[in-house]
Formats: C-alpha cells, sequence, structure tokens
C-alpha cells in the first residue's frame, strides 16, 4: 500500500437529464498539472469518503442510482476497457475473434480472482452479459445480442448477435458480478476495493493485481442527497472529489475553489429536422442550414465545455473525418450560396425568401418555421435563439418554441415542429440507427430513407481494415443530406480542491480510470 499517500476525497454526481432533447457529450483530456507546493486550505477530516444513496442497490444491475453506479466502478471491473478515445482495450476479457461480426468468441482472464475467493469463470463473464440484456441500462447497447453462452473451450465465452457488429467488444464494458447473484445487493465483484460489512464503506481487495498500488486503504460512503448538500460538504472539506455537468440544467459551479479535469463524452447536441415539412422534405433544403449553425457560440454558452462538430461522430475518435469536418463550418455567405443553389430565394422581393413546389416562380411558398427547444436548459434555449436569428436575418422567419420537457417530448412525437434541438447519447461505436434509421427509436424527423441505415450497416459490420473506409461513407451521406446537423459533443469534469488531488485522468466510462496513479497530498 503507498503509504505515504493519503487521500482525503469524496465524489458526488451532478443531476443529469434525459438521454436525449433536454439532457445537457467534448474534447480531448485536458492536460493535468499539479503543483505540489501549493498548500490546501481545505481542512481534512482525515476520511475518503464518496456520495451515495443508501436506499438503493449497490448491485451495478439493479440500483437506480447513479451516485452507487460511480461507486460500483471500484468493485466491480469490466469485460472490456473504453479508453478516452471510445477504443476498445483488453479488461477481463483478454482477446476475442470473429470472422462476420455476429458470431464471437471471447477469452476469459481465468487467474482474477472474486471478493469471495472464487477465480474468475467463463460462467461469470456469460451471466454478467444476461444480466446487461435485461438491465436498463445496458440493455439498449446490447439489443443486437442474441444469446452469450459458454464456449466449447474452457474460459471462453460465445455471443451470437442478430445484426453484425464488428465493435461489439467496445460495448462490452459492463461491470462484472459473480455467477448467480443478480439478486444480492452487495454482489462479489473483482475490483480494487470490496464491500465492507453492511456496504457503508469499501477496503482494497488484497486479491486484486494493482492492491498494492491504491492511494487510499479504506473508503466511507455518505448520503449527500440534494445539490446544496454537495455543495456545502465540497466547500467545507467533507468532499474533495465532485463530479460535474458544466452544460447541464445544474452546474455545481466549482470553479473558484478547484481544479477540473475534462474528459470527452459520446452525448451529441444536434439540429434535427422534420422531414414531412414541406420545406425541409428534400435533402438540399436541409444541407443549406449547415455553414448556418454557429458552433463557436453553442461551445461558448456551454460554458467552453463542449467540442464543436459537424459530424455525428466525436473529433478524438479515429474515424472522424478531419477533411469533410473542415468544410462543413460557420458560414453566413456559403450558406446564402447553399440556400439559392437550393432555389430558397426571395422571389417576391419582399426581403422574405420562398421555396418552390413546383418548378416555376408561381409556385413559390411563404417560409416560417417552429423550432422546438426544451426550456429545462437555458443554455439550449440560448443556441436555438441564435441559430433561429441567423435564418431569420437571412428571409427566413423562425420561431423558437421553448416547451417544458415533458411537451417537447410530445411535440416530437407528435411531428408538430420543423426544427428541433436535441441531443442523444451516443455508444462507444457511434452507432447512428436509433437517430436515423426509419422507425429509429429517436428518429423524431419522420427519417424513411433506408439509405441511411444501409450505410450505418456497412459500418458496423465492416472489418478493421475496411472500417474508416465505410466510415467516411457514412459520414459523407450524413452531411450531404443533413437528416441532422451535429453541432458539439459535451465534455463533462471531474472537480478536486487544488493541490490536494493529482494524476486522476477521468474517462465517460471510469472515473476511477488510473487510479494506482493518483497523487494525493494533503
Amino acid at each position: 500500500m503507498k503509504r505515504k499517500r493519503y487521500l482525503v476525497a469524496a465524489l458526488a454526481l451532478s443531476m443529469s437529464l434525459a438521454i436525449f432533447g433536454c439532457g445537457r457529450e467534448e474534447t480531448k483530456q485536458q492536460e493535468e498539472t499539479h503543483d505540489s507546493s501549493v498548500v490546501a486550505e481545505v481542512i481534512s477530516d482525515g476520511k475518503f469518503t464518496l456520495n451515495y444513496t443508501p436506499n438503493a442497490s449497490m448491485n451495478p444491475y439493479t440500483t437506480t442510482s447513479e451516485l452507487n453506479r460511480v461507486v460500483s466502478e471500484l468493485v466491480y471491473e469490466t469485460l472490456t476497457v473504453v479508453d478516452g478515445t471510445f477504443l476498445v482495450q483488453p479488461g477481463l476479457f483478454t482477446k476475442w475473434s470473429s470472422e462476420d461480426g455476429v458470431h464471437w468468441t471471447f477469452t476469459v482472464d481465468t487467474a482474477r480472482q472474486f471478493h469471495d475467493g472464487h477465480a474468475m469463470s467463463a460462467a461469470d463473464a456469460a451471466y454478467s452479459i444476461q444480466c446487461a440484456m435485461e438491465s436498463e441500462t445496458y440493455a439498449a447497447r446490447l439489443r443486437h445480442v442474441v444469446s452469450a453462452e459458454l464456449g466449447e473451450e474452457e474460459g471462453t465465452v460465445t455471443v451470437t448477435m442478430d445484426a453484425a457488429n464488428t465493435q461489439l467488444p467496445a460495448l462490452l464494458n459492463i461491470p462484472v458480478i459473480a455467477n448467480n447473484c443478480l439478486g444480492m445487493n452487495l454482489a462479489p465483484g473483482t475490483g480494487p476495493y470490496q464491500f465492507e460489512g453492511d456496504g457503508t464503506s469499501l477496503t482494497v481487495f488484497s486479491g486484486h493485481p494493482d492492491a498494492e498500488e491504491m492511494p487510499v486503504d479504506r473508503i466511507e460512503l455518505a448520503s449527500f442527497p440534494n445539490m446544496e448538500d454537495i455543495v456545502n460538504a465540497f466547500s467545507s472539506g467533507t468532499l474533495d472529489l465532485v463530479c460535474n455537468d458544466p452544460t447541464g440544467a445544474i452546474d455545481l459551479g466549482f470553479g473558484t475553489v478547484s481544479e477540473a479535469r475534462q474528459y470527452s463524452t459520446t452525448n451529441l447536441q444536434y439540429v434535427g429536422f422534420n422531414t414531412n415539412s414541406p420545406l425541409f422534405l428534400v435533402p438540399e433544403r436541409r444541407a443549406a442550414l449547415t455553414h448556418l449553425i454557429d458552433r463557436a457560440y453553442a461551445v461558448a454558452m456551454l460554458n467552453d465545455s463542449a467540442v464543436a462538430a459537424p459530424l455525428p461522430f466525436h473529433p478524438v475518435s479515429p474515424y472522424y473525418d478531419e477533411q469533410l469536418a473542415a468544410t462543413l463550418t460557420y458560414d453566413p455567405e456559403l450558406g446564402k450560396k447553399a440556400l439559392e443553389n437550393a432555389h430558397i430565394v426571395d422571389y417576391d422581393g419582399d426581403d422574405q425568401r420562398e421555396y418552390l413546389l413546383g418548378t416555376d416562380e408561381s409556385s413559390a411558398q411563404k417560409i416560417s418555421l417552429t423550432f422546438l427547444v426544451c426550456s429545462d436548459s437555458t443554455q439550449k434555449t440560448a443556441i436555438a435563439n441564435k441559430i433561429a436569428g441567423d435564418l431569420t436575418a437571412l428571409g427566413i422567419h423562425t420561431t423558437v418554441k421553448s416547451l417544458a420537457w415533458e411537451e417537447y417530448l410530445a411535440a416530437l412525437q407528435s411531428g408538430n415542429f420543423d426544427l428541433y434541438y436535441g441531443e442523444v447519447r451516443l455508444g462507444a461505436d457511434f452507432d447512428l440507427a436509433p437517430l436515423l434509421a426509419p422507425g429509429g427509436a429517436l428518429s423524431y424527423g419522420g427519417i424513411t430513407n433506408g439509405a441511411y441505415s444501409e450505410a450505418n450497416t456497412a459500418y458496423l459490420s465492416a472489418s478493421d481494415a475496411d472500417r474508416s473506409a465505410a466510415a467516411k461513407t457514412l459520414l459523407r451521406l450524413v452531411a450531404e443530406n443533413a437528416p441532422i446537423i451535429p453541432v458539439c459533443f459535451e465534455k463533462h469534469e471531474v472537480c478536486a480542491h487544488r493541490g490536494i488531488v493529482g494524476g486522476f485522468m477521468p474517462t465517460q466510462y471510469n472515473i476511477f480510470n488510473n487510479l494506482p496513479e493518483w497523487v494525493i497530498q494533503i
């Protein structure tokens, strides 16, 4: 145990909204600095305390508490690991293979040990996938998994899909619990910490390979149930490490007393279209708006906690097309030309643009657009107003309709809009099917063009050698036809008091990433 490192910290999660719409994802990980000469002004209570929800399960597959899910990252390791650039690395699965992206074989690290003393087995891994398939948290990403069973060779698991996805391993960064332990509140895991007693504290698990490198022996769990309690606890030093979403409806605002480590997320903010709206039936008319969305303004409104992205893959992904993205920047002059090329012009000289229903000017139609945004986010409302203002200034009358979440969702589902400002948390594979497939769960725009699904399927099923080319094809199709127009990916952050905690490099999927390298000085 690294006795010279004494950790006094605590974790709290800010409130989060829905996965899309009103949800409040990001850039490259910020470089960290840690000045050991800085003297912390926060009084330590000598404990490492994490925030949790005492009346919710601690089991990662049954809990309803986001706080408890974060705590569980210390207790339960994952089958695979997804890094800060959304690439997959080995975890409790050491290797994998598939010839068709449908039938998979995974090899389990059987040298690993559970907290109850039994060795990791293929049965534990297969059982965890089965639990994830039924879990509200993980079921959506595994919707194409048909089965997870013991493989023919000892220590292997076979997974069968109903659709090819050569990036399946990136979706299997799911927590591993011991076989047949779904009903347990404190199920055994393989992580560096284990539950002690009634589950109100954690202690280092001596059977973990990194046990001697953990920065603290014991972790206490305490409940800080509301925002005021969290802020007060952090300010007083009871909490020294806090998760925050500066793009959300509630920004905990620790900037004056903390250092923030931002991390990339897959939360995409975008402009969506009603493709049944007369103006936006034609792809060229939708694509004309690409140069009229000021992404720099959006990033500024989100407290600089986002990265501009005109494509629906994160810029840190190796499959992001930088060359294509460079052609899709905010440029009102290019936007004007694109509108004219799409025959959206002022035909009658009243300074308002019209579009043609037929082939001659006698069919010109006036334009009046309704732009939906969720009122729960003042940032998104401001972004929507900026977009609407730019459109109106160019002669396309656009009215922002700001609605509370339930009304906003109802309007989307009924198709009562021309444009909407939305958000979606994509998977680590950047599968766009929910947004772009006909009948997709988030396809509010009434998309019927199957070309997006075909390109998306080709990308997901592409071999490692062909994936980059397939991604370029998909991204170009989306850019040219604009079923949606991406705006930015959010960044979230972990805050710590200056001069106390260093070396932490959180990722979207593991706040405690790189835990053996943390430096704690109090």
